[in-house]
């Protein structure tokens, strides 16, 4: 809880500021984008022009302890006054830099003791409460990463800071002390640590010094990343890669379970081509990287910032020359005046932290308007068994691969519907006895997970309850034999908890869903039954997907909506049985009466976007003219008709609109586990490693065991990509990639799992 309490802090913190009066590029964006002061000028000086491009100020050094109390016990505020006054004045935010920093304290510390220095420290801190009571983001401590033998700023050279703040056994017992002491004088402000190297150099001691501080109680709320790295290697010809920065901010954010705040970007270089290019390939990164809450560049006026490019001319990270926009600004305008590409996600629902997705229908192109309005999508029956494999081992992906690879591309989360769904099983699995069905179920596991390696969400059965009269929802048992081959069922589902382990196995760390609908109206849910069940068996489920059916009671004049007390009732109940996150799906209000559908939604959606048990929202479909099976005029769900919005769309906008900038309300802050299989003999639980090839984060990163297929990329020495394999496990890739044809001389090659991102060396003899 402490994980997700913290983001919510700073992540809502930024979405709450922003609602305020901003001038600046990023008015229209939910995180900030802010800069510096001069670094080459007089302290406390801000450009004239500084509120016409940015909404939050750093200074450079006008508020540290060497500048304010250069003589002990005389406090100069003149030029930390002038930079917080003036973020007051233009209501931009304000982060005090920085409380400790061992590159910056008065020279009249070097004389004192650890336990005068203490007192001086104690007597800096309240001073500082004292001027700025109300401070809202503060770097406490600033470079305390131990590199070798040293700090990155000087802690232990001439001062006693570090034995005056309980000293350093490795484990930064003095940072830790640092905070607690802000945190008793800022008990509402966001208390940042922040450093530099964390993008490549000192990635790794950086997160650990996180990880110790935390595990010790500091109360620290986000990690300032310094990103001077935007150049590989200073070379000054390429800029860092958007890989290399993804796995970055994931570790960082994924091992300390912190928010980021990128606190130093630019990008040193004379050449506005390149700059530009820089820009490109790391804004819309670090802007839609939900994990990251704002983000301050380091510097804009050309000649007035820190870098020289190797001494050649002062201030060339500069955005500004003589007076004219360089390129890299000229773009990042552009980027931030498309509202699509500014947000955390897409669509209606970007104020929210609840997906709102929904439906492409069978047949159905994708709108080019999708992204407009949803940010997560389910295929109607594309990934289906019976759709993909009518005949036996001949397979068809074209529309189930039309709506993933989208969905990759668009970076919108892609619901898998459905691995089995006893009404979409081939026909010719009827004519299998119960060895072959195990074989064909596991054949089509494999051939899934092989084709789609990161769904974010997986309907792993559909359908899979019995009713009143014992019969299940979507046909199991009628015609075939899956559930004999999958365990059977004597009242424990034993099949779906197979079907649930074998998922798991193939994709560790995709949320797995049980999907179902329920005919008592929210009351004696038996999908909930089932996953009780099956949870009982060790099933590795993740969430119940609850199909919401029906909406509508009653025809005519006297229909009316589903009430809402009854829903929120029903939800309490199932949760307090399974205590899994839970998804509406398949949301639809089928009814041509205009003010119908809009009462529905208008008394639904906000108890679906505001429960504390429902995280996230899948309607099915919105386009009146396409559907399941294009519905009735008198039961089309569809929101768009004729081009025009329809009162429930309008309705819809309105709602998301005027919530966008209150979205603490649509969290759900239980966090959603992936569930690992319970025997260590199947799977195991690994470091966490970095995302994958398409930018997907991970949760829990699971090592698969030998006999699981497992695809893999095939690198040289150069680190170039040769091509792709699929083996069962690393002795198996390197035995297949020695006979390979990609391998053309003898040498060093590398493997890398693509669901682990672990890698291996071959060598490799012609």
């Amino acid at each position: 809880m402490r994980r997700i309490s913290t983001i919510i802090k700073v992540l809502t913190f930024t979405l709450t500021a922003s609602s305020l009066s901003f001038a600046g590029i990023a008015d229209n964006a939910s995180k900030f984008l802010g800069n510096t002061t001069s670094f080459v000028a007089e302290r406390g000086v801000i450009p004239e022009d500084f509120d016409t491009y940015w909404n939050q100020i750093t200074p450079q050094n006008e508020c540290t302890w060497t500048v304010v109390e250069k003589n002990r016990g005389e406090y100069d505020w003149t030029s930390c006054d002038i930079v917080y006054n003036w973020a007051k004045e233009h209501k931009a935010l304000f982060t005090f830099r920085t409380l400790l920093w061992g590159s910056h304290y008065p020279v009249w510390l070097t004389k004192l003791d650890s336990v005068e220095t203490k007192q001086a420290i104690t007597e800096w801190f309240d001073a500082v409460q004292e001027h700025y009571p109300d401070l809202e983001m503060i770097e406490v401590v600033n470079e305390a990463v131990k590199n070798g033998n040293s700090y990155h700023s000087a802690f232990d050279r001439g001062n006693s800071m570090i034995e005056a703040l309980g000293g350093d056994t490795g484990n930064y017992e003095f940072v830790v002390t640092a905070f607690k002491m802000a945190r008793e004088r800022w008990p509402k402000a966001i208390l940042i640590y922040n450093d530099y190297n964390t993008i490549l150099w000192q990635k790794d001691q950086g997160i650990d010094l996180l990880k110790k501080i935390k595990a010790q109680g500091a109360p620290v709320d986000a990690y300032g990343m310094q990103f001077h790295e935007t150049i590989h290697q200073g070379s000054g010809s390429s800029c860092t890669s958007s890989a290399t920065l993804k796995r970055a901010l994931h570790e960082a954010h994924e091992q300390t379970g912190l928010p980021i705040y990128i606190t130093q970007y630019d990008v040193g270089s004379k050449d506005d081509e390149f700059q530009k290019k820089c820009y490109q390939e790391h804004f819309p990164i670090l802007m839609e990287t939900d994990y990251v809450a704002g983000i301050t560049l380091w510097g804009y006026i050309y000649g007035k910032t820190w870098l020289s490019c190797n001494g050649l001319e002062q201030g060339c990270s500069g955005l500004i020359k003589d007076g004219v926009e360089r390129p890299a600004l000229t773009w990042l305008k552009e980027y931030f005046n498309n509202p699509n590409a500014v947000r955390y996600g897409h669509g209606i629902a970007d104020g929210a932290y609840k997906f709102l997705g929904n439906m492409i229908a069978d047949n159905q192109e994708i709108p080019e308007d999708f992204q407009t309005y949803w940010n997560q999508v389910s295929p109607e029956n594309a990934c289906t068994w019976t759709v993909i494999e009518k005949e036996r081992g001949k397979y068809d992906w074209t529309g189930c691969d039309n709506v993933y690879y989208w969905a990759q591309t668009k970076k919108v989360s892609f619901n898998f519907r459905s691995l089995l769904w006893g009404t979409h099983t081939p026909n010719w699995l009827n004519n299998l006895d119960v060895d072959e069905t195990r074989k064909a179920v596991e054949n089509w596991f494999d051939k899934a997970a092989m084709r789609y390696p990161a769904p974010y969400m997986i309907e792993v059965v559909n359908g899979g309850s019995r009713d009143s009269y014992g019969h299940y929802h979507s046909g199991f048992g009628s015609g075939n034999k899956i559930i004999e081959a999958l365990g059977g069922d004597n009242d424990d589902y034993k099949f779906i908890a197979t079907a649930f382990k074998m998922a798991r196995k193939r994709w560790p760390k995709a949320i797995l869903t049980l999907n179902d609908y329920d005919d008592y109206g929210w009351k004696n849910n038996q999908g909930a039954e089932v996953i009780k069940k099956i949870q009982e068996q060790g099933a590795p489920v993740d969430a119940y997907q609850i199909i919401f059916a029906p909406l509508v009671q009653g025809s005519g004049p006297e229909a009316q909506c589903f009430s809402s007390e009854r829903i929120q009732s029903g939800i309490q109940e199932i949760y307090d049985k399974i205590k899994l996150p839970l998804f509406i799906t398949e949301y639809s209000v089928g009814t041509n009466n205009d003010s119908l559908q809009k009462a529905c939604y208008s008394e639904h959606i906000p108890l679906f976007m505001e429960s504390e048990y429902i995280a996230g929202v899948n309607l099915w479909g919105y386009l009146y003219e396409t559907g399941a099976s294009v519905w009735a005029d008198e039961s089309n769900p569809g929101l768009i008709k004729d081009g025009v919005d329809r009162p429930a769309m309008t309705w819809l906008k309105e709602y998301f609109n005027e919530h966008f900038y209150d979205s603490k309300n649509m969290w759900y802050d239980k966090g959603i586990e992936r569930h690992p299989l319970d025997s260590l003999d199947s799977i195991a639980l690994e470091q966490p490693i970095a995302i994958d090839d398409n930018g997907d984060k991970f949760g829990s990163i699971l090592r698969l065991e030998q006999n699981t297929l497992q695809n893999y990329d095939v690198f040289d020495v150069q680190g170039v990509r040769l091509g792709k394999l699929s083996a069962y496990g690393f002795s198996d890739a390197s035995t297949r990639l020695k006979s390979a044809n990609v391998v053309k001389t003898s040498g060093i090659y590398f493997l890398r799992n693509r669901t682990t991102g672990m890698m291996q060396s071959v060598r490799v003899a012609r």
